[in-house]
């Protein structure tokens, strides 16, 4: 069963949505209502980046530094470089779609701040 988590708007608006042990993560654009990216993550993975980074304001680069060491213990699809920096995005707007972080944006950067 999918479930509706709720939605996060970057540039592009996320949604997020929960389906049997991983987050979907649906890229949509805000004028068009057409999806044009999604991204499945476990919930290990989210609770994982969840407890190392509790408290902190982060970048997804910072994010992405926490989940490289054990991206393939996580079996997750990017190891390194910039795919990794995305990904660990997609896993901190799941952060905010749960209540678990927010953003705030400053310049052209975002952060989030992890509760």
């Amino acid at each position: 069963m999918i479930k509706f988590i709720g939605e996060v708007k970057l540039r592009n608006h996320r949604r997020v949505y929960y389906v049997d042990k991983f987050y979907r993560v649906e890229q949509v654009k805000p004028n068009k209502e057409q999806k044009t990216y999604s991204c499945d993550i476990p919930d290990k993975v989210v609770e994982y980046l969840y407890n190392k980074l509790k408290g902190r304001k982060i970048r997804p680069q910072d994010a992405s530094t926490v989940l490289k060491p054990v991206a393939k213990n996580l079996n997750l699809p990017y190891t390194d470089g910039h795919q990794l920096d995305y990904y660990a995005q997609e896993v901190l707007v799941v952060l905010v779609a749960l209540g678990k972080a927010s953003l705030s944006k400053e310049g052209r950067a975002y952060f989030y701040t992890i509760a």
